[in-house]
């Protein structure tokens, strides 16, 4: 098995170290390798890291912006970026599948459903649906999306502040970072380093079986068919 990702910033899946040449992962990528622990038996970075190929975001455009007669499918602006996306990446990953002759290639795309319309009821199933298309357009069926509903603090306060309890109220949240009592500086008042969250992650403190919530749900569901 090989993982291709890519996410939004450097802090949600994790980011490159061109001076290493080795990627370091960050809470949405331990959450994506205690997922496949719980599923076969290892933490698949701390076991096989090589097998582990990390797209920014930046490098994703760049290489998209190739490809500018991409069909959106008749998508808003918003979805279809997330489409377009999600193409890219299913390239890359059928490329990577032949380089490799491994046809078991995972493509994971990393984006958080806020925005300017991400409180528009159904917006993240619109950016979930435009990123499935997207892979399926390319012809590769082993892709899917990882979008918190409406970001990924709120994925992480469910344990944090919440102890597992009417997480589904955070899903209703603004993820506009400006608003007041927004879910980013309301995880930060914790006071709790991204170090510490991804230990807490790797250790179980976290719970992922715990964290019920729809958009939660939706990927593990949808990692574990692929697995």
């Amino acid at each position: 098995m090989h993982l291709v990702l890519s996410g939004e910033g450097n802090s949600d899946i994790g980011k490159l170290s061109y001076q290493e040449e080795e990627f370091i992962p960050a809470s949405m990528y331990y959450l994506i390798d205690k997922i496949i622990e719980q599923k076969l038996g290892f933490s698949f970075y701390e076991l096989t890291p090589d097998l582990i190929t990390f797209i920014s975001k930046t490098q994703l455009i760049d290489i998209q912006k190739k490809f500018i007669s991409f069909p959106s499918k008749g998508k808003n602006q918003e979805t279809a970026i997330f489409f377009k996306n999600a193409r890219t990446l299913a390239m890359l990953s059928k490329k990577k599948s032949e380089e490799l002759k491994d046809d078991d290639v995972i493509a994971i795309l990393f984006r958080d459903s806020d925005g300017t319309n991400s409180t528009k009821k159904g917006m993240w199933k619109e950016k979930q649906e435009s990123i499935e298309k997207g892979f399926s357009f390319q012809g590769f069926d082993r892709g899917i999306g990882m979008i918190p509903n409406p970001k990924s603090e709120a994925w992480l306060l469910c344990a944090l502040q919440n102890n597992y309890q009417s997480c589904n109220d955070l899903e209703n949240r603004s993820g506009n970072d400006k608003s007041p009592n927004n879910l980013k500086d309301e995880l930060e008042s914790f006071g709790i380093s991204s170090d510490k969250i991804n230990e807490m992650i790797k250790n179980g403190q976290i719970d992922i079986d715990k964290i019920d919530m729809p958009s939660f749900r939706y990927f593990v569901d949808a990692l574990n068919r692929l697995l």
